[in-house]
């Protein structure tokens, strides 16, 4: 059976909506994974807000130290968590979209 356009425009904002929220969680599940853990206070501070399509999405984490963990300092190496996240993100926005789109 073939869509209307209205019908055909709302299943495409769905499928979008889908998606971004599947980075989102994907986003937020992944860099948790790959915070180094001490106390567990950094690993647990992980938040996110999905937003709609067409609307910015964002996983933070508001430990005062978190920057210093991802970015390193003058005595700690960097872990990189949140850029490793994008870089893994970018590797499976294949899988995330084929998800959305089932």
């Amino acid at each position: 059976m073939a869509l209307t356009i209205p019908q055909a425009l709302k299943r495409i904002d769905s499928i979008m909506n889908q998606v971004q929220e599947g980075f989102t969680i994907e986003g937020q599940q992944t860099v948790k994974s790959k915070t180094p853990v001490d106390t567990g206070k950094l690993q647990g501070a992980w938040n996110s807000k999905n937003a709609k399509f067409g609307r910015v999405s964002e996983i933070r984490n508001d430990t005062p130290y978190a920057g210093f963990v991802e970015n390193g300092s003058a005595t700690t190496r960097p872990s990189k968590m949140a850029a490793q996240t994008v870089q893994s993100l970018r590797t499976r926005a294949d899988s995330i979209v084929r998800k959305a789109v089932k």
